[in-house]
Order: C-alpha cells, then sequence, then structure tokens
C-alpha cells in the first residue's frame, strides 16, 4: 500500500466517523432564590442543620463525577445577596477585604452564570458591581439597561461548550423591581420587561451564535401561560416565545418541573426548585447529532431534593473560617430585654414588637406619622441579652427609611387600603401596615372607606384631613409595592417629589437604639403616647 493510499484511507475513516450518529448528553443543575443560605449552620447555640450551598456543592460535585466535569452545567437564578447574616456581613461591613463571599463560592464551586434577582439590585451598586468584577462566570441581566448607552448593564448571555453542545442561557432580572426598592439602589438603569425583549435577543442569539440549545434563566414566577407579568411569566415566556428550549424560573419560591407548548409547536420545560437551596433545578439534556449537524433534541426537567446530603467536606474545609467570622459578629451583645417581647400577629390589635419599631421610625426628626407592617408572625423574643443576630428576627428586610410628604385624606386613604387587606386576608403580612403617631379605629364591619376613623394625633391634637404630615415607611412601600400608596392615588411619578429625608436602614436604625439605650422594655415603649393606639369596633 502507497503512503498516498494510507493517507487517503485514513482520511476517508476519519470522514466517516465525522458523519457517524452519536448521542451527546449535557446535565444543567441550577439553584435560585438561595438567600444566603451558604452554611449548614445558623449562629445560635441551638442552631439545627439546615439546606444550604454546601449540600448542592455535594451534589453537583457526584454528579460532575458520574457525568464528567465537561458533561454538567451548574448556574444560579438570582437572589443569592440578601437573606442571611452572612450577605449581611460581606455586603456591608466586610466590603473592603478580599473578595465577596458568594463570589468566592460562585467560583469555588464552578458557576457557569448567575442571574441578577431583584434582592441583588436591592444591595446596591457597591455591592452587585464588586460582583460582576469578582465572578469567573458571566452575570446575566439582559434587560438591565444602561439609561446613558442604551445597552446591557450587565451580561446579556452566557454561551457554554459542553459534552459537544453549544448552550445559550439568556438571563433576565425581575422588570418589575423599580416597584421594590429605591432609586438609588438602581441609579443610572431601567428595567425592559422579559417579554418585550426575549423573542428579539433569541432570534439574535440563535443567529450570532449558532447555539444548539437555548434557554432563559429568569429571575420571574411562574405565572400563567396565557397570562402575560411583568413580575411572574416564566410560564408565558415558554409558550410564546420562539426558538427556546426551556425556561429556569425564580422569585416566587415554588417548584415545578413540567413541559408547556411552546410558540414553535414543540415542548418547552419549565423548572423551579424552590429557595433556600433546599433542592435544585435539573434539565437533562440528550441529543443525537451527526457532524455538526443536530438530528434530535430532548430536553427532561426535573427537581431534586439535596437535603438530605452531607454538606461538602472540601466546601466546609474552604468557608468554615468565614462561617466563624459571621458567627462573632453575629453574637456581639447590643442590648438587653428587661422584659420579653412578644412577636405574634394580631388581626384586631398592635403588637409591641410593632410598638417598638413604630417608636424608633417615630424618633427621627420631623416625622410625624409612622407606617410599618409584621415581618414576623409568632413567637416571643425572651428577656435577657439581645444579640445582633436577633435583630434578623425583628427586620429581615434590607429597607431604607424614607419619610414622605402626604396629606391626611392620603393617610387614611391609605389606612383604608390596609386594613381592607388585614380584614380580608387578601395579601401578605408584610402588606398589612399599621400607623404609629395617630389615634384611631377601626370598623371591620364596615365597608371598604369607612372602616377608618382618625381621632388625633398622638398628643391629642387635631388631625387634619387637608393637612400635610411627614410620614415614616419603608424603602419598598416608598415605590410603591403593595399597592397601598396607589390606594392613597399616589404613583410612583408623584412619589419622587414627595420624598424629603432618606435614612439608612431600619435594621441599622433599630440596632443604633437599642445599642444607645441599653436595656430596653417592651411593655414602656408600646405604652408610650407617642406610637399612638389603635382599636377595632364594630
Amino acid at each position: 500500500m502507497t503512503r498516498t493510499t494510507i493517507v487517503s484511507a485514513a482520511l476517508s475513516l476519519l470522514l466517516c466517523c465525522s458523519c457517524a450518529e452519536r448521542t451527546v448528553r449535557v446535565e444543567l443543575v441550577a439553584t435560585n432564590d438561595t438567600h444566603g443560605a451558604v452554611f449548614p449552620l445558623g449562629y445560635t447555640e441551638d442552631s439545627t442543620e439546615h439546606s444550604s450551598l454546601a449540600s448542592v456543592c455535594s451534589y453537583v460535585d457526584s454528579l460532575r463525577q458520574a457525568a464528567g466535569e465537561d458533561n454538567v452545567i451548574l448556574i444560579d437564578c438570582g437572589d443569592h445577596l440578601q437573606g442571611d447574616n452572612a450577605v449581611y456581613y460581606f455586603n456591608y461591613v466586610d466590603s473592603s477585604g478580599g473578595r465577596h463571599l458568594i463570589s468566592r463560592i460562585f467560583n469555588f464551586m464552578k458557576y457557569d452564570a448567575a442571574v441578577v434577582g431583584n434582592h441583588d439590585l436591592e444591595a446596591g451598586h457597591p455591592v452587585y458591581d464588586r460582583m460582576a468584577e469578582e465572578l469567573d462566570c458571566p452575570y446575566l441581566a439582559a434587560n438591565a439597561v444602561g439609561l446613558e448607552d442604551g445597552q446591557a448593564y450587565f451580561d446579556r448571555y452566557a454561551v457554554l461548550e459542553k459534552g459537544g453542545l453549544r448552550v445559550v442561557v439568556i438571563g433576565f432580572t425581575n422588570a418589575n423591581v423599580k416597584s421594590w426598592i429605591s432609586k438609588d439602589k438602581y441609579e443610572g438603569m431601567d428595567f425592559v420587561p422579559v417579554d418585550s425583549l426575549a423573542a428579539s435577543l433569541v432570534s439574535e442569539v440563535r443567529r450570532m451564535e449558532k447555539p444548539d440549545v437555548v434557554i432563559l434563566a429568569v429571575h420571574c414566577g411562574l405565572g400563567e401561560a396565557d397570562v402575560p407579568s411583568i413580575e411572574n411569566n416564566a410560564m408565558y415566556l415558554a409558550a410564546h416565545v420562539p426558538g427556546i428550549d426551556a425556561v429556569i424560573a425564580a422569585h416566587d419560591h415554588r417548584r415545578t418541573a413540567v413541559k408547556v407548548m411552546g410558540a414553535d409547536g414543540d415542548s418547552v420545560c419549565v423548572v423551579e426548585s424552590g429557595s433556600k437551596a433546599g433542592a435544585v433545578s435539573r434539565l437533562s439534556i440528550s441529543a443525537v447529532k451527526k457532524g455538526g449537524r443536530m438530528l434530535s433534541l430532548s430536553v427532561e426537567p426535573g427537581v431534586s431534593d439535596v437535603l438530605h446530603l452531607k454538606p461538602c467536606e472540601r466546601y466546609m474545609s474552604e468557608f468554615g473560617q468565614d462561617w466563624q467570622t459571621v458567627c462573632d459578629f453575629s453574637n456581639r451583645t447590643i442590648g438587653r430585654l428587661t422584659a420579653p417581647l412578644d412577636l405574634s400577629y394580631r388581626q384586631d390589635r398592635r403588637s409591641d414588637y410593632l410598638a417598638l419599631i413604630h417608636y424608633v421610625q417615630l424618633s427621627c426628626p420631623g416625622v410625624d406619622i409612622s407606617f410599618t407592617a409584621p415581618l414576623v408572625s409568632e413567637g416571643v423574643m425572651p428577656a435577657g441579652e439581645l444579640k445582633f443576630n436577633d435583630l434578623f428576627t425583628l427586620y429581615r428586610f434590607e429597607n431604607l427609611l424614607y419619610v414622605v410628604e402626604m396629606t391626611g385624606k392620603e393617610i387614611k386613604d391609605y389606612l383604608e387600603g390596609a386594613y381592607d387587606k388585614r380584614i380580608t386576608g387578601s395579601d401578605y403580612l408584610y402588606n398589612y401596615d399599621t400607623a404609629g403617631g395617630l389615634v384611631y379605629t377601626v370598623s371591620p364591619s364596615s365597608h371598604k372607606g369607612s372602616r377608618i376613623r382618625i381621632i388625633s394625633m398622638w398628643d391629642g391634637t387635631p388631625f387634619d384631613m387637608s393637612g400635610t404630615y411627614r410620614v415614616a415607611m419603608t424603602s419598598y412601600r416608598a415605590s410603591g409595592a403593595g399597592g397601598l400608596l396607589a390606594e392613597a392615588g399616589l404613583d410612583r411619578d408623584r412619589m419622587e417629589s414627595r420624598v424629603v429625608e432618606i435614612y439608612p436602614e431600619i435594621r441599622e436604625m433599630l440596632c443604633d437604639f437599642i445599642e444607645s439605650h441599653g436595656d430596653i422594655n417592651p411593655k414602656e415603649i408600646a405604652a408610650a403616647k407617642k406610637t399612638g393606639s389603635w382599636r377595632f369596633i364594630k
């Protein structure tokens, strides 16, 4: 056989091999709404083991070992920078030394992409800009658009070459974010509704990147397949956006793994895995390829529980000192309760817990009236030392305190809306606002609009329906969230001119108040006249 014949035979063999059909498989794993669940233990002596990214790490390690590291994709679908002492500490306390804990964890676990959630934006530019710089993977939010140039502020999508497949993950944050957080947190950005952008971006990606698989990773809830929504639209996107194979949802903390009929007439997978790293979403992707062509594609959705898995030892070895640092910070004493603090929710009366929040907010200079709602519904904080860790029970969100000008009628209408929610049970507990600094009654048997009777200010001075008052409320509420300002006839644009003062986070204000007073008697604070009073009447 001549050399030419040998070369020709070899080339023929290679050509045949390249044209042979082959099956390729990739496993995609997604976390969502981890809310700082990075350690399997809390920060108190009585903490019990709970779900965390340490168990997710065990799951992913095992999968990579079984399927091959090149055949596994790992992504996060947002809300990783809020919800636990650990992320609070690395967001705001240890913000200058080394990399953020979350970026270190994501890099350690080899995430291939991460989506920006609304609570991640709530952390503010210094935090999420830092994340974007530190992550070894794309930080995705295609619909977060810079005001100056109209370009995406974050990465739009990630192109992942895995296991013989070219997978594109397009990420979107929640376009309703402006209704929940203060404007300074997203300065320089606007947010485009996902359903108005997704189809054109998928078409662009299909044309430019020539992917085998296109996945939308959206920090949006499930919603309904036939109803568009700015907040919860994962099912709608799956049913109406051409050219996609799956949608990974988040935000509403639900679990699902389903297929819906897509815009192209093929099934589209929709997955979501709850919250707090108790489970992961799973997409099992299998394709038959011949040469560079894909002959068939199968995507199967699933949700896998990881609660039963032991925390990954190498993960705990890597981040054990971080847990100790956060634990020490969380357990520093900030004051003392001289009597138990009842945290229970009562529909028909104000709790001592809410009286404390009102008292702190009303202590701000120039504040006439305070609005707040219960963030916990049960339990008792015992008398004794108060640790910094207790503040996460008293106030679990990173809300700023806004002071806004409202007329007496607007205040009354606002309360009518809040108590309608409370009486009918038609909304979440954190939208059941009450007022501090006023004396008023509520008639549950009356119709909405005539339930509230404001008797006076706390000191007995008349309440003027046509007068103007300075009202303390959360940044969440001042942004329009919960719809209570809408009940008062105030939209977002009008509210911007009403803001007269912005104070730090309410949790930080609580901490300063407790540290400055030392001993806190909940009963004395609840009895303080300046907090006002309200009661149900027939």
